[in-house]
């Protein structure tokens, strides 16, 4: 059998090279990275996502189970969450005491009062975590005027020194502090515009 020339085997390899580049493959078979979609486009998904869970009101407390899905809807569309196992850790889950809590009748009426309070999840969260602090949260709820001790945990110097107090109690510590879980899908939405920096050098090669 007659050998090619040695040129026209190194052509015949360029140009299968550049086909395989030209129809997004390398000569080694891999597939270029697809494009993210613009982070808008995220956006409008997660918003649309949340806006049709039952119930659902903005600033509402979220669980694991809908970002688990959110993930997957987003993965859809482009975007690969590259820490969604970080993320979903600091989500609660759906038998957390504050979502079970506050998605029954009265934690509802209860929440929607509370949720404009920046840090509001943080003190339930920590305040659940005292001796006795679970029934308290209960009281809250269900006695008038409950979301009245979340704006003074929150909003007022008296609030503030309260917590340092709590600070000593036990299960108390840091009670003034964010918990660094994810409470809602603003909260969301601040990690996944992070996440999604991340996915954009790792697409960029940086």
């Amino acid at each position: 059998m007659r050998r090619l020339p040695t040129r026209v085997l190194l052509l015949s390899a360029n140009l299968v090279a550049f086909a395989l580049l030209s129809s997004g493959q390398r000569s080694d078979g891999a597939e270029k990275p697809s494009p993210l979609p613009p982070f808008s486009q995220v956006k409008k998904a997660v918003e649309r996502h949340f806006a049709g869970q039952p119930d659902y009101r903005a600033g509402d407390i979220i669980s694991k189970s809908e970002v688990v899905s959110l993930l997957a809807e987003l993965r859809r569309i482009g975007f690969v969450v590259p820490d969604q196992k970080e993320i979903l850790e600091k989500v609660p889950g759906d038998n957390d005491f504050l979502v079970t809590n506050l998605r029954a009748p009265a934690g509802r009426k209860f929440m929607g009062r509370t949720a404009p309070y920046a840090g509001g999840y943080d003190r339930l969260d920590r305040l659940a975590r005292l001796p006795h602090g679970e029934q308290t949260i209960r009281d809250l709820i269900r006695g008038p005027g409950g979301d009245e001790l979340v704006k003074y945990m929150t909003q007022t110097p008296g609030g503030k020194a309260l917590g340092r107090q709590l600070s000593n109690a036990p299960g108390g510590d840091g009670f003034n502090e964010a918990t660094g879980r994810i409470y809602t899908v603003q909260a969301l939405l601040g990690c996944l515009q992070r996440s999604y920096a991340m996915a954009k050098r790792v697409s960029a090669g940086k």
